[in-house]
């Protein structure tokens, strides 16, 4: 047995695993040691299940893992969703009603393993490349016979952000409605999400760890963003890159460094230090 044994480890992507795509080795290496050592290493991001490719492809070794802001759990091992959060019908009348705007607002449906374009601007095209997301660009009609997980919006004028938040946030009864920054480029992207009322990282989290049969006492998580707080909140212990928003960091147990500079395995690095002294009790 290893010291991590019966341990999750959960891990947001942008701004934590990885700086601007970059994902340092020091990190693959310690997420392998991690779960060498009997741990569970989970993605915890607001990305869809077809925009981690690139960390797929890097570690072999993931655990089943929570996407779309908490709305799916992925197995990618197996490829196969665990559990998922669908919006209502009835929500799905906001697409139509911020195309109407006639703002450049792009916009992407996730449903499942699928994402979706039913409305392209520059910033679908950059967010698709910048995740390395297959999409598939079709009418909202039939985009509307499925089920789906996420919307989101893509704003390329800064003005239309506060706005169409608060016409969202006003239409959407039975969703949840997030404004998330990416940095792409050297240069900030704003999106608007709307996910399944009530759904967070930290609840999927929460049910991945009953799957995983995790102990009590063993549920760790490093985030850098206002996405991650119910996340941070409810670990056991928790993790915040140094470059985080200053509030975020007062939540954190350790704060690490960048992703850049490899905030995840500093964050393996303390849990190691941690364990061997005294167990993963606070």
């Amino acid at each position: 047995m290893g010291i991590f044994d019966g341990c999750l480890l959960a891990s947001d992507i942008d701004g934590t695993l990885l700086d601007n795509g970059y994902l340092n080795p020091r990190c693959v290496e310690k997420i392998k040691f991690f779960v060498s050592e009997g741990g569970h290493f989970s993605l915890s991001t607001g990305r869809s299940v077809g925009a981690v490719s690139a960390v797929v492809n890097a570690i072999d070794c993931l655990s089943p893992s929570v996407v779309a802001n908490g709305a799916m759990i992925y197995d990618y091992k197996e490829k196969k969703i665990l559990k998922e959060y669908t919006l209502l019908e009835e929500d799905k009348s906001v697409v139509k009603l911020v195309c109407d705007t006639g703002k450049d607002i792009g916009v992407e449906i996730h449903s499942g393993e699928r994402a979706l374009v039913v409305k392209r601007n520059c910033e679908t095209d950059d967010h698709e490349k910048y995740e390395n997301l297959e999409v598939e660009f079709i009418s909202l009609e039939e985009a509307s016979q499925f089920a789906w997980t996420k919307i989101l919006f893509a704003v390329t004028d800064l003005s239309d952000l506060e706005p169409t938040i608060e016409m969202l946030k006003g239409a959407c009864k039975n969703s949840d409605v997030i404004n998330t920054v990416a940095q792409i480029e050297n240069r900030q992207r704003y999106y608007i999400e709307v996910i399944p009322k009530n759904i967070s990282k930290a609840k999927s989290i929460k049910t991945l760890c009953e799957m995983l049969n995790i102990k009590d006492g063993c549920c760790f998580a490093i985030g850098d963003y206002y996405n991650d707080v119910p996340m941070l909140k409810s670990a056991d212990v928790c993790a915040v890159p140094i470059n985080s928003p200053n509030d975020i960091k007062e939540l954190a147990d350790v704060i690490v460094s960048t992703a850049k500079d490899g905030a995840v395995a500093d964050f393996i690095d303390y849990l190691t230090g941690r364990k061997t002294e005294n167990g993963c009790d606070k």
